[in-house]
This record gives C-alpha cells, sequence and structure tokens, in this order.
C-alpha cells in the first residue's frame, strides 16, 4: 500500500469515529503515531499499523499487546482497536491515552520545566529513566516473547510525566537489540543535553535493576541537594535586599545556573549588576561574560571589557585571563597580541593556571616563528 492511499484510509477511519487529528507525531517503519482528540474531546494518540499479507501473522502480536496494555499502568494504556482488511494486507488502528516522545522536551522548548530549578529537572529526567525501566522490565518477564526495542519513537512521557514505552513501534521490527537499560540511559542522557542539563548516570551495559537503583539513588541526592540550595538561596537573598555584594552576587549564579530557583539569566544579570556597583570582582567577571554572550542583557564586546578591565585593576587573576583571550580573538575588532600578552603575564603572575600555559603556548610559537 503506497502512502496516499494509507492517509485516504486513515482520514476515512477517523472521520467514521469522529476523531480529530491534531498532528502527525512520529513514523516508524510501517508505524504511524498521530495526537488526536477522541468523540469526547479528549486528547488521545492514534497508533496506525500497516502489516503487509506476509506480516499478518504479527496481528497476533498487536493484540496480545493491545491486551496487555488496555489497563496497564507501566504501559501506555489502550481505549480501542479496529482493523481494516485491504487487498494487500491490513491496516490495526488502536487509540491510546496521549503520549508525547520524549525527545519532544527538547523540539517543543519544555515548557513544563520552565519552573523547575535544575536539580528538579534531574529528578523529572530520573524519575522518566526509572519508569522506563520498570516499564522495559516488565514486559520482560510478561511477554517475554517479545525483543523489547527502545529508541527515540519508543520512550514516551504520558500527561502525568511518566515514563513509557510504546511498544506498537517495534511490531515490524524482526531484529532487534536487548540492550535496554543502556538505550534508556543513553536517550535520556541526550535529551539532558538538549536541555542544557547534565544526569550523572553513566551509559553502559546493565540489567535494568541496576539502572533503576541508580535512578533512585539519584533522585535522592537532588532532592536534598535541591532542599540544600533553596536554603542558600533564602538566606542570601536576604541578605542581598540589605546590599551585601557577596550575597547579591551568589543570588546572581544562583538564578543563572538555576540552583534553588528556575534559571534566569535577566534576573542572574540584575542581581550581579547590584554586585557590581560595589566592585565586586566575582560578579564583574560573571557579568562580563554575560555581556559577551548576550544572556539576559544585550550583547556588548565593549561593556564586558570595560567591566574585566575594572576588576582586573583590582588584581583579579581571572579577569586578567578573560581580558587576554579577549585581545588575543579579537573579538573587539582585530586581535592584538600586545596587549593579550600583557593580560596574560598579568594573570600569570598572580598564579592563573590557565593564562600561564597560554603564554608559553604564545612565546613557543613566536620562537618557532623567528
Amino acid at each position: 500500500m503506497n502512502q496516499f492511499t494509507l492517509t485516504e484510509s486513515i482520514d476515512a477511519y477517523m472521520k467514521s469515529k469522529n476523531l480529530i487529528m491534531i498532528e502527525q507525531s512520529s513514523w516508524n517503519n510501517g508505524v504511524i503515531v498521530f495526537k488526536i482528540e477522541d468523540w469526547d474531546g479528549l486528547p488521545k494518540s492514534l497508533v496506525v499499523i500497516y502489516l503487509e499479507k506476509d506480516k499478518a501473522h504479527l496481528k497476533k502480536v498487536v493484540e496480545q499487546i493491545y491486551g496487555e496494555s488496555k489497563n496497564n499502568e507501566y504501559l501506555i494504556q489502550c481505549t480501542n482497536i479496529d482493523e481494516e482488511k485491504t487487498s494487500d494486507g491490513i491496516i490495526i488502528y488502536i487509540i491510546t491515552e496521549r503520549v508525547n516522545q520524549l525527545v519532544d522536551l527538547v523540539l517543543e522548548g519544555a515548557e513544563e520545566l520552565e519552573n523547575k530549578t535544575e536539580e528538579e529537572k534531574k529528578i523529572y529526567l530520573y524519575k522518566i529513566m526509572y519508569d522506563a525501566g520498570v516499564s522495559a522490565d516488565y514486559l520482560k518477564k510478561k511477554l517475554s516473547s517479545l525483543n523489547i526495542f527502545v529508541n527515540n519513537e519508543e520512550l514516551c512521557v504520558d500527561r502525568n510525566e511518566k515514563g513509557k514505552l510504546l511498544l506498537f513501534d517495534l511490531i515490524k521490527n524482526q531484529v532487534m537489540i536487548n540492550n535496554e537499560a543502556y538505550e534508556i540511559a543513553r536517550l535520556v542522557r541526550q535529551v539532558a543535553n538538549g536541555l542544557g542539563t547534565r544526569i550523572d548516570i553513566e551509559v553502559r551495559e546493565q540489567s535494568i535493576e541496576e539502572l533503576n537503583r541508580e535512578c533512585l539513588e539519584q533522585i535522592e541526592y537532588c532532592k536534598k541537594k535541591n532542599e540544600q540550595n533553596k536554603l542558600i538561596y533564602q538566606i542570601n537573598i536576604e541578605n542581598a535586599k540589605k546590599g551585601d555584594e557577596k550575597a547579591q552576587y551568589v543570588v546572581g549564579y544562583m538564578y543563572y545556573k538555576g540552583k534553588g530557583v528556575p534559571k534566569d539569566y535577566i534576573k542572574a544579570a540584575e542581581w550581579y549588576k547590584k554586585s557590581a556597583e560595589g566592585s565586586y570582582t566575582k560578579a564583574l567577571n560573571n557579568l562580563a561574560y554575560l555581556y559577551q554572550k548576550g544572556k539576559g542583557v544585550n550583547k556588548d564586546i565593549h561593556k564586558a571589557e570595560q567591566l574585566l578591565l575594572k576588576s582586573a585593576k583590582q588584581g583579579d587573576d581571572v579577569a586578567c585571563l578573560n581580558l587576554g583571550i579577549l585581545y588575543q580573538t579579537g573579538k573587539l575588532g582585530t586581535a592584538n597580541m600586545e596587549d593579550a600578552e600583557y593580560w596574560y603575564r598579568k594573570a600569570m603572575d598572580k598564579g592563573n593556571p590557565t593564562a600561564t600555559r597560554i603564554y608559553r603556548r604564545i612565546q613557543a610559537m613566536e620562537q618557532k616563528e623567528n
């Protein structure tokens, strides 16, 4: 069956069932998933599986998975199944609870994570990883005849933020791998990277039981860390409002990193500015970085230079190093190696190891050229 004919069949089915199409969310080896609204206006997903005649025996597997998934908290829950025979095969339609591929967190901007701290984001991802591991473990024991294949399409999140596996995507895969724990950890790590955060579970060959145990340990660790960060924020915000320069810097840093509070570059810049007004060097350096990158402020390299000079003149080695990099890389317009080397030497004199390495490398290159 060609794509056009299959599309016609899907449209006819949806019309007959009073289903409203929202969007197609995935296509994997003849299995298509759509986001829909059902006849009651409820958000659901529609899984369409096309089996050619030589694959018709897989219908029993589909029915087996459907039966197991109908009212199972570990699996994508199904509410309805229909089939349509064609001249060259069978089309199976399955309505499920609304599911979202895990990668949609990155593709759709992760709005549900915007008001979470970085530790809360990690907890969210570890829970999804744990849930998916529980789902895979259940399937391995309950449906032992199936190989459980996990990729971007199979790993989903339901409306209750629970990680689940969408089994119907694996129906037509006859050669599959069984590295469930490895693949779940790999996919969640990719999503974490896309969200600008980091998970601390190593991607490696291990059992589902080992992965689940690690997830629970990390969830508990992140909960404790999050509470500690919130306490640190509360202590510092009170002092920051009283004009304490160091506390103002700490509050700015916590907004920049999303520690104890949701990440907010604009608020980070505001608190760095307050601290920088008192010439607190760390605040001057970090505010300069924000101006270089245009985070929370309009990008302004010359403003960044002014802030670094103010900090460097107070003897801050990091500011000296950053000025050297600024002049060497020509971010102000053209490279100025004389000024770059001057500030690298200043940073060296204060014991900065990075400046020492860079300066010695520059000297070696200049000697080689001469």
